[in-house]
C-alpha cells in the first residue's frame, strides 16, 4: 500500500514538473468564427490512454481466442477476456471523447465541447461562481451558475493559464479559487 502511494506521490510530481516547463498554448484549431483561444486536452494524454486502450483491447481478444481454441476453458479466462475486451472499447473511447473535449473561448462566451455531447455556448454573464475542479488531482476550475456546472477545466490542459486570465479579465468580480491557478507562469497573487 505504501509503495502505491509513493508511486502515486512521484508521478504526480514528475508530471507537474513536466507541465511547468512545457507549452501552455493549445494547438487544437476552433471550430467558429471570433475564437481568442482554445482549451484542450494534452496530445501525450490522449495517446497514453489510446496506446494502453489498444493494449488492453488485445490481451482480451487473445484471451477470448485461447479460450475458443482451449477444450475445458476456465471460466476466468473468459471473464477475463471479456472484461479486458470491454475494458479496451472503454479506453479507446475515452481517448477519442478526450480528443474533441476543449473550451473555445470568444469575447463574450466560452463554447464546451465536452466527452459526448455536442457543443454549448456558455454567455460569461451567465457565470455567477467559479470553484476549485475536486475530481482532479491537479487541480482546476469549475465555472457555475447557480449551483450548475457549465464548463471546467483542468491545469494540465493547453491554454489554462490563457482562460484563467481572461476570467480575471472578462469578470473581475469572480475570485479565483485556490488551487486553480495555472502550473506555468506566475502563482497566485499575495492576498
Amino acid at each position: 500500500m505504501a509503495v502505491a502511494a509513493l508511486i502515486a506521490g512521484v508521478i504526480t510530481t514528475v508530471v507537474t514538473a513536466i507541465i511547468r516547463r512545457s507549452p501552455s498554448r493549445a494547438t487544437a484549431r476552433a471550430t467558429r468564427e471570433g475564437v481568442l483561444f482554445v482549451v484542450s486536452t494534452r496530445m501525450w494524454q490522449r495517446v497514453l490512454i489510446r496506446t494502453v486502450g489498444i493494449a488492453v483491447l488485445s490481451l482480451g481478444v487473445i484471451l477470448l481466442l485461447a479460450a475458443v481454441f482451449v477444450r475445458d476453458p476456465e471460466i476466468g479466462m473468459v471473464i477475463a477476456g471479456a472484461a479486458m475486451l470491454a475494458g479496451g472499447i472503454l479506453f479507446l473511447l475515452l481517448a477519442r471523447g478526450m480528443k474533441r473535449m476543449r473550451l473555445e473561448v470568444t469575447p463574450d462566451s466560452v463554447w464546451s465541447f465536452g466527452l459526448v455531447r455536442g457543443p454549448q455556448q456558455v454567455p460569461i454573464a451567465e457565470v455567477t461562481a467559479l470553484a476549485p475542479n475536486p475530481g482532479d488531482r491537479f487541480g482546476g476550475i469549475l465555472a457555475l451558475t447557480g449551483s450548475k456546472t457549465r464548463f471546467g477545466a483542468t491545469r494540465l490542459m493547453l491554454g489554462y493559464p490563457q482562460l484563467i486570465d481572461f476570467l480575471q479579465q472578462s469578470r473581475p468580480d469572480l475570485p479565483v479559487p485556490d488551487g486553480s491557478w495555472p502550473l506555468q507562469g506566475r502563482q497566485s497573487p499575495a492576498r
